[in-house]
Parts: structure tokens; C-alpha cells; sequence
């Protein structure tokens, strides 16, 4: 045993020492009892196992560090080695020293001792405890006996103090507020601590799009506390986006299109997100969105949120959609989104020569929905696996209104109420295949389902956001797959030259089509912003490729 006298600058700490002269009424001893519990980068450790050195474990802190120790006794006593435990440890600074005893392997006459069977009860009684509060919980051999080298008994855990989350420290200033980074991160002082939770740190710092962990985090205990300390560095996510466009309208002229968006992430420093955006698709056309979300509204794990639409199309027909829900996570990257969204469909024009046949008329729709996703496109570069996906489905009723300008017999084909389903689903990765080139690819496609189908509530596909080398929302579709696929050269960390390729595949009613665009672009980077340029041309059953039908794109980007 080693101490202060023989010179070698450790403190001993013993380990219940009425304990160890018992030894079969303890398997697992808690680490964070014996260990000096500071904050470290990375422990050190060396293992020694009846006297003889067994190895080293390198661990980023004690809760990692314990949890080995904890699966290499619960492997030894599936194997047979019932009065394995751990003698003593010294500990100082971040190097410590571990004795463990393995013991006599005996067999088990009570079946609860045997195999994978008693492997798993001591694994799930373990991580019971130490998700609930309990990180120092420890399992025993209750009223066991021996006899000719077989062992029975029963197992009682011992869950040792409860232990609560403690304010963070922040290893630098930040603005943004701290209660909106403890619901964010699972570690609401005063909630139990959870081993989990805390290891899944680095994961759930991902769900914020200006947050990101430097480096490991670290952990503490003191007085029933647990402190997490965080080095978290905030990004400039906020935007404010401007892009010009051209394309030819029908008489061949050219017209310029375009769109402004304004995103704030980050609204009072508490998380809030407010986006609006404006666009001019065509020469009468236009689109307005606005959206919001508050993050855990009263300190709980729901976010609501708010979003509303107004599409006009020419001097046809109004859109307006307002829908409103509830964002939660059911895992580190998952979220669950609830909504219910109402869509008024108004015409603007009741002239029969414009309407006949078009499968236009007034509408109500009112529909509940459920979305699973598992990030947003700018998360991709803050992830090693570079992949997110989502998938939503929404059901409802949908309504004819009758326009009084119209005939009773521009009706006596439709259906006036009919159930609507909605089904969307989408996948997204960055695929780096070198130092400076990656690949990029984003799948998504959905499809309508209702009796009556009308034409100003079709999905709207084409331009600049989905299918390149079409003119902004130029396909009306009822069901679409749609790929949009780049390979990018970067020459900075965020400026890049890309060529890209697009593939849709479309049906709506007895049409299909398979329209795609291919073309090149650059972005560039600077203090003042981010620069981008794409010319691209299509092709589809309407357009041939041609320099004429060619698409401009210029765009800017502010973040702050």
C-alpha cells in the first residue's frame, strides 16, 4: 500500500474498510467517492489487479472513468469471479492508481447469478440509478452463503446520495442566456443528475444553430452537486439574405425575380427564432412567410410555434395558410413537431375563360399534423456523420366554398368535402472525399391524397431553393421526388466553387415528367458577408436547354 511516508507525493484514501473484511457483501464500489473531484481535461490511471499491474484506462472524467471500472467488475462476475471488487485507490491531480481484486471463481446455484442474465440485471439496476440521481449507486450480495465452491444469494442495490445539477461554469462570457443553455442541455440546476444526460452533452449542443462545444466537457462534485463545466463558443447564425434573379416570362421578354429574408436565431438572447421572408417569383407573383418559435416556453421541454403564409399567383388566385405547434425532443437529435394548419384558397379571378378547366376554386382546409426530424441543413458541417433527415404526415378535412360570381354548374363536377392526407419526407449529407472537395446531396419528396385535388393547392416546385434552370414555382405537382445533388471545391473554410445537378420526378394528373437542371456557381466569403452566383439551364418536357432559357442567380448573405 502506498502513502505519504514512502515518498511517493500520493494521498491514500481507503475504501470502507468494515467492508472489505466482508468482501462478498460488496461487487461494486462507487468511484466518485475516492477520487479528488475536480475538474480534468482527461484522467490518467493504471490498473492493478491482485498486485500485479493489469493496464492503464485513459478517461475524459470521473463519470467515464467509473463507468469502466463499473463494466470490468460486471464482466468478471459474469464470469464467475463473485468476490471481485476494488480494494483501494489513490488519487491525485489526474493520474490515480486502482487495486482490484479478482478472486476465486466459484459457480452459481441462483439463477439470478448466472451468465448474461446476471450481467444484464447488474447493467440495468446500475443505469437505473444513475439516470435518476443516484451516479454513486452501488450493488451487493445480499444473504449469500458458500458451500463447496458454489455461491447463492440475492443482489440489493444501495443507491448512496442523491446528487442534483449545480449551475454551469462557462470557461468564457456569453450572451446568451444561461436558463435557455440548461434547457437546452438537460442540466436545469436542482433536477437530478443523470450519467445519460450528461455524456449526451455533446450531441444535444447540436439542436442550436449558433451554439457549439470547443471541447470535451468536465464535471464536478461537491456537497450533492454535480457542476458541468462547459466551453461553448457562440456563432453569428443570424441572417439577412438578399438574391436577384432572371428568367424569361412568355412573351420572351426578361423579367427579374427575387426574394429578402431575414432570419434572427437568437432573438433577446434567449434562443427565440423570427424569420420573415419575401419573394417576387413572377411579374405579378409574390410570396410572404412569417415565422416564430419560442424555446421552452415556461421553463418546460415544449416550444411553440407560430407560421404564416400568403401566396398570390398572378391576378388568379390568394393563398393564405397560418398554422401553429408545439416542438419537443424525445432524443438528443430527434424532434417531434405537432401542429394544426388551416389554408384558405381564394380566387381573384372569376372570368369562365380563365377558369375553365383549370381546377381552380375557393377552399378551406384544416389539417393536424406530426413531424419527425433530426436537424436542419446548416447543422451538417457541425456533425462527423454529416446526415440529417425528416418525415411528416398531416390529415384533415377540405372544403368547396362556392363563389357567388360563378355559376350552380361550375361546381356539378366537384366534390364539395372530401378528407385530404399529406405525406413528406426528406434526407440530406455531406460526404467529404478530400481535404477540399465534398459531396453534397439532398433528397426530398411528398405526395397529396384527396378526392378533389384542386390546382391552387398543389405543391410548388421549381427555381432557385429546389429544381435549377426553371423559372421560380413553375410546376404544379401532386406527388414529386426531387434530388439536388452538388460537388464542391473549397478554396476557404466557407467559400467554395460547386457544379450541381437536379432530378425531379413529378406526377399530377395524367402528366408526368422528369425535368433536370445541371449548372455551376461559387460562393465566397468575406468580413462583410458571403457572395454566391449560380447560372443554370433546364430541361423538361416544355424546355429544352438553350442559352435563351438559361437562369442568373446572385446572392448575399449578412450574418450577425
Amino acid at each position: 500500500m502506498l502513502d505519504d511516508k514512502k515518498g511517493y507525493g500520493y494521498k491514500y484514501l481507503p475504501l470502507f474498510e468494515a467492508k472489505l473484511q466482508r468482501p462478498m457483501q460488496r461487487i461494486l464500489i462507487p468511484l466518485f467517492f475516492v477520487l479528488a473531484l475536480q475538474v480534468k481535461a482527461q484522467i490518467q490511471s493504471k490498473l492493478y489487479v491482485d498486485g500485479e499491474v493489469s493496464g492503464e484506462l485513459t478517461s475524459e472524467d470521473t463519470v467515464r472513468l467509473t463507468n469502466q471500472v463499473n463494466k470490468l467488475l460486471i464482466d468478471w462476475i459474469d464470469k464467475g469471479y463473485y468476490f471481485s471488487g476494488i480494494d483501494s485507490i489513490i488519487s491525485r491531480d489526474s493520474f490515480v492508481l486502482i487495486f482490484m481484486h479478482k478472486g476465486e471463481k466459484l459457480k452459481a446455484k441462483t439463477p439470478s447469478f448466472k451468465g448474461s442474465r446476471l450481467h444484464s440485471n447488474l447493467s440495468r439496476e446500475l443505469k437505473s440509478y444513475t439516470n435518476r440521481g443516484f451516479p454513486f449507486a452501488s450493488i451487493q450480495f445480499d444473504s449469500t452463503t458458500l458451500s463447496d465452491g458454489i455461491i447463492q444469494g440475492k443482489l440489493s442495490v444501495k443507491s448512496g446520495p442523491e446528487i442534483v445539477y449545480d449551475s454551469a461554469y462557462f470557461f468564457s462570457e456569453l450572451k446568451t442566456n444561461n436558463s435557455y443553455i440548461y434547457q437546452l442541455l438537460d442540466i436545469i440546476p436542482g433536477e437530478p443528475f443523470s450519467e445519460r444526460g450528461y455524456r449526451l452533452i455533446s450531441k444535444k449542443i447540436e439542436r442550436s444553430p449558433f451554439l457549439n462545444l470547443q471541447r470535451p466537457t468536465d464535471i464536478s462534485f461537491k456537497n450533492r452537486k454535480a457542476r458541468v463545466f462547459l466551453d461553448i463558443k457562440e456563432d453569428a447564425s443570424s441572417s439577412f439574405q438578399g438574391v436577384v434573379g432572371l428568367q424569361q416570362v412568355q412573351n420572351g421578354k426578361t423579367t427579374a425575380v427575387g426574394a429578402l429574408e431575414l432570419d434572427i436565431q437568437n432573438l433577446f438572447r434567449t434562443g427565440k427564432q423570427l424569420k420573415f421572408a419575401w419573394e417576387k417569383f413572377a411579374q405579378e407573383s409574390q410570396n410572404l412567410s412569417v415565422f416564430y418559435k419560442h424555446p421552452f416556453v415556461l421553463d418546460s421541454k415544449i416550444s411553440p410555434s407560430f407560421n404564416f403564409e400568403l401566396l398570390k399567383q398572378d391576378t388568379i388566385f390568394l393563398s393564405q395558410k397560418t398554422s401553429i405547434g408545439i416542438h419537443s425532443y424525445i432524443a438528443p437529435r430527434i424532434e417531434i413537431f405537432l401542429d394544426y394548419e388551416s389554408t384558405n384558397g381564394t380566387l381573384l379571378s372569376t372570368s369562365l375563360a380563365t377558369l375553365r378547366n383549370s381546377g381552380l376554386a375557393d377552399f378551406n382546409r384544416r389539417i393536424y399534423g406530426l413531424q419527425l426530424s433530426s436537424g436542419y441543413l446548416s447543422s451538417l458541417s457541425k456533425r462527423a456523420e454529416a446526415a440529417i433527415w425528416s418525415l411528416s404526415v398531416s390529415a384533415g378535412r377540405k372544403n368547396v366554398q362556392r363563389n357567388l360570381s360563378l355559376p350552380d354548374t361550375y361546381y356539378d363536377s366537384i366534390q364539395v368535402a372530401s378528407n385530404f392526407y399529406r405525406i413528406q419526407a426528406s434526407v440530406a449529407y455531406q460526404l467529404r472525399v478530400a481535404r477540399r472537395q465534398a459531396f453534397f446531396q439532398h433528397i426530398q419528396g411528398g405526395t397529396l391524397q384527396n378526392d378533389e385535388l384542386l390546382q391552387n393547392e398543389l405543391y410548388r416546385l421549381g427555381g432557385l431553393n429546389s429544381l435549377r434552370g426553371f423559372n421560380e414555382k413553375d410546376f404544379f405537382v401532386k406527388s414529386y421526388l426531387l434530388s439536388r445533388t452538388e460537388f464542391r471545391s473549397f478554396f476557404e473554410e466557407r467559400s467554395y466553387a460547386y457544379i450541381f445537378y437536379d432530378h425531379l420526378f413529378f406526377s399530377r394528373s395524367a402528366k408526368t415528367d422528369q425535368p433536370f437542371g445541371l449548372g455551376l456557381g461559387f460562393a465566397l466569403a468575406t468580413s462583410a458577408g458571403q457572395f454566391s452566383f449560380a447560372l443554370a439551364a433546364g430541361r423538361s418536357d416544355d424546355q429544352q436547354i438553350s442559352f435563351s432559357n438559361m437562369k442568373a442567380h446572385f446572392g448575399y448573405i449578412s450574418r450577425f
